[in-house]
C-alpha cells in the first residue's frame, strides 16, 4: 500500500502555468517590478539614442549650443536608471522570498496532513531535498528568472523595432541569424529538460544519504562501518556529480553556440553598415547608434541559454515539490463526520483484511473483540500483524475489508481528531522533540496547566528524575532526546500518553529496550497509568504480558489463539513454543 500520488509526469507547460499560480497573491508588487524593468530597460534604450545626437549634432554638425542638454538629458537618464534599478531589486527579491514562504508553507502544511502510508515510500532524505534545494530553484526563478525575461523580451521587441526604424536593411540583415539562434535554443532545451529532471533527483539522494548517515550516526559507529558509508556516500554523490556533468557538457555547448550567433550578427553589421556609411546612406550618429542597439540586443541573446537552464531547473524542481502536495492522503475524514460516542474504549474488529502491498496481506480476516477497561496482551512470530492490527484504531491506515470499531462506532465515520485524542501510544522507541520537558509532556494538550503536567509525570513515575534536571521542567531536551537515558524517555512518553486521558492506551513493546531494573519501573507506572483504560500490549517479555487479563497470539495475519496462560499453554502448540522459546526468560527479547 502507498500513498496515491496524481502526478504522473504532466507537461512542462502545465507545471510552469502551477508554479505561476503562486505569484497570483502577489500581482501587485509583480506588477510594480515588470513596470520598473520596463523603465530601466526604456531608460537603458534612450542612451545609445542620445550618443548618436551627440555625434550627429555635436561632432559632426558643429553645433556646441546642443553638447549642455544633451548632456543633461544622459545624467537625468542615468538617475532614473538607478533609482528604477533599486526598486526592481527590491521588490523582485520581496516576491521571490515572499514566494519561497508560501511555498514552504503549502508544502509542510500539506506533508502534516498525508497518512503514514506516504512516507512508507518516501525517504526522509528525498523529502527535505524538495523542501529546500528545489523550493530554492523554483524562487530564484520566479522572483527574478522571470523579472530578466521580461527585461530581455522587452529589449527585444523594442530594440528590434528601433533597429528597423533606423534602417530596415541593415536591420534585416542584422537579424538573419535569429531563425538560428532559436532553433539551436529549441534543440538545447529539449535535450537538457530529461537531463535536469534527473540531476535534481540524483542531489535529492545525496541528500537522503546524508540524511540517514547522520541520524544512524551512532549504529555506523557502534559495527565500525565508518569507512563503508563514506564509500557509499561518495558513490551516490559520484552520479549526482556526473549526471551533473552530462547537464554540464550541453550547456558547455549550446550556451558558447547561442552566444556566438549574435556575433556573426555584429560582424555583418559592421561590413555592410560601414558601406552604407561610406556611401552617405547612413550618418556616423545613426550607424553609431544601430551598433549600440544591436549590442543591446546581443545581451538577450546571450542570457537566452540561461533563462532556458534556469526555467529547466525550476520544471523540474516544480514537479518534483508537486509529487508531493499532489499526493492524496490514503486515510481521510469523512464528509460529515460524527463525534466519537462516549464509552469506556470498547475495540472490535471484524473481518479485518489488510496489505501495504497488494498481494501480501499482513493480516487477513481478523475478528477480534477487547471489552471496555481491560488489558490484552498480543503475541506472535514476527511478521505476524500486531503492530500492524494495532496502528488501524488510531486509524493511521484504513484496512482494504472489515471495519475497526472503537465504542460501537466504525473508526472511519468519526472525527479524525477526536479519535486519536482517545487513543494514547507508546511506542518502543518514543520520539520527543527539542522543546522542554513540559513542552513534550503537554504536546497532546498544550493548554495543559503546570500541575496537569506535573500530575502525568507522576503518573508516568517520571517527576522523581525530572526535579533532578538542571532546570526542572524547564530543562531542554537535546535533539529526538538523546540527552535522556532510554527508560527517561519511556517515562516521559507515557506522561505524554496519559496527559490527554485516553479510553485506550497502546503499548508497543514500550520496556523492549530498558534494563530490568527499569523495566520493573516503568511497570509500575504502567499498573497505575492502565487502570480503567483499555489497553493493547505488544510485548516479548513475560514480566510485560503478565499485566495482561487476556493474551492473544497472532499468526500469519491471523488470530491462532487466545485466552489466559495456563489454557493457551495447555490448549496452543503456537504459544507453547513462544513461550518456551523466549516468554520463560523475563529478561529476554524475542
Amino acid at each position: 500500500m502507498s500513498g496515491r500520488v496524481r502526478f504522473t509526469g504532466e507537461s512542462s507547460v502545465t507545471t510552469l502555468a502551477r508554479l505561476l499560480g503562486f505569484l497570483r497573491p502577489h500581482r501587485v508588487a509583480v506588477l510594480v517590478t515588470a513596470l520598473a524593468a520596463a523603465g530601466l530597460m526604456a531608460c537603458t534604450l534612450t542612451l545609445p539614442y542620445l550618443t548618436g545626437r551627440v555625434i550627429d549634432d555635436v561632432l559632426e554638425g558643429g553645433r556646441r549650443d546642443r553638447l549642455a542638454p544633451l548632456l543633461a538629458a544622459v545624467v537625468v537618464v542615468v538617475l532614473a536608471r538607478f533609482a528604477l534599478g533599486v526598486v526592481r531589486r527590491v521588490l523582485a527579491g520581496r516576491v521571490s522570498l515572499a514566494v519561497e514562504y508560501d511555498m514552504r508553507d503549502v508544502v509542510f502544511g500539506h506533508v502534516q496532513r498525508l497518512s503514514f502510508a506516504f512516507f512508507d515510500r518516501m525517504p526522509v532524505g528525498q523529502l527535505m531535498s524538495r523542501a529546500t534545494s528545489d523550493l530554492q530553484t523554483v524562487r530564484f526563478f520566479l522572483g527574478y528568472g522571470l523579472v530578466f525575461l521580461f527585461m530581455n523580451a522587452f529589449t527585444l521587441v523594442l530594440a528590434t523595432t528601433i533597429l528597423l526604424l533606423i534602417d530596415v536593411r541593415l536591420a534585416l540583415v542584422s537579424l538573419l541569424v535569429g531563425p538560428a539562434l532559436v532553433a539551436v535554443a529549441a534543440r538545447y532545451s529539449r535535450r537538457t529538460a530529461p537531463v535536469r529532471v534527473d540531476v535534481q533527483q540524483k542531489l535529492g539522494e545525496v541528500t537522503q544519504a546524508a540524511e540517514e548517515s547522520i541520524v544512524g550516526v551512532r549504529v555506523v559507529k557502534a559495527f565500525g562501518r565508518e569507512r563503508e558509508r563514506t564509500d557509499r556516500f561518495a558513490a551516490t554523490s559520484r552520479r549526482a556529480f556526473e549526471r551533473s556533468m552530462d547537464a554540464n557538457r550541453l550547456e558547455s555547448f549550446y550556451q558558447p553556440a547561442m552566444g556566438f550567433l549574435p556575433v556573426v550578427g555584429l560582424a555583418v553589421v559592421l561590413l555592410y553598415g560601414g558601406g552604407l556609411v561610406i556611401d552617405g546612406d547612413l550618418t556616423l550618429g545613426q550607424f553609431v547608434q544601430f551598433y549600440l542597439y544591436l549590442t543591446l540586443l546581443m545581451g538577450p541573446f546571450r542570457m537566452l541559454g540561461n533563462l532556458v537552464g534556469q526555467a529547466q531547473r525550476a520544471v523540474a524542481g516544480g514537479q518534483r515539490i508537486f509529487e508531493i502536495t499532489d499526493a492524496v492522503p490514503d486515510v481521510q475524514e469523512a464528509p460529515g463526520a460524527r463525534p466519537l460516542p462516549p464509552g469506556g474504549g470498547g475495540i472490535r474488529f471484524e473481518g479485518v483484511r489488510f496489505a501495504y502491498r497488494e498481494g501480501r496481506p499482513v493480516l487477513d480476516g481478523v475478528d477480534l473483540d477487547v471489552a471496555p477497561g481491560t488489558t490484552v496482551a498480543l503475541i506472535g512470530p514476527t511478521g505476524s500483524g500486531k503492530t500492524t492490527l494495532t496502528e488501524l484504531v488510531p486509524r493511521y491506515y484504513d484496512p482494504l475489508e472489515g471495519r475497526v470499531l472503537v465504542d460501537g462506532a466504525d473508526v472511519r465515520e468519526v472525527r479524525l481528531q477526536e479519535l486519536r485524542r482517545a487513543i494514547g501510544v507508546v511506542s518502543q522507541e518514543p520520539f520527543l522533540f527539542s522543546a522542554s520537558v513540559r513542552d513534550n509532556i503537554a504536546y497532546g494538550r498544550p493548554d495543559a496547566t503546570d500541575e496537569e503536567v506535573r500530575a502525568a509525570a507522576r503518573l508516568a513515575r517520571a517527576d522523581a528524575f525530572i526535579e533532578d534536571l538542571p532546570q526542572g521542567y524547564d530543562t531542554l531536551i537535546g535533539e529526538r532526546g538523546l540527552t535522556l537515558s532510554g527508560g527517561q524517555r519511556q517515562r516521559l512518553a507515557i506522561a505524554r500518553a496519559v496527559i490527554t486521558d485516553p479510553r485506550i492506551l497502546i503499548l508497543d513493546e514500550a520496556t523492549a529496550s530498558v534494563d530490568a531494573s527499569t523495566e520493573r519501573e516503568i511497570q509500575d507506572a504502567l499498573r497505575d497509568v492502565m487502570r480503567g483504560r483499555t489497553t493493547v500490549i505488544i510485548a516479548h517479555r513475560l514480566s510485560t504480558i503478565r499485566l495482561a487479563d487476556e493474551l492473544v497470539v497472532l499468526d500469519g495475519g491471523r488470530v491462532a489463539a487466545r485466552g489466559r496462560h495456563e489454557d493457551l499453554y495447555a490448549e496452543s502448540a503456537l504459544y507453547r513454543e513462544i513461550h518456551d522459546g523466549g516468554l520463560a526468560r523475563p529478561d529476554l527479547v524475542l
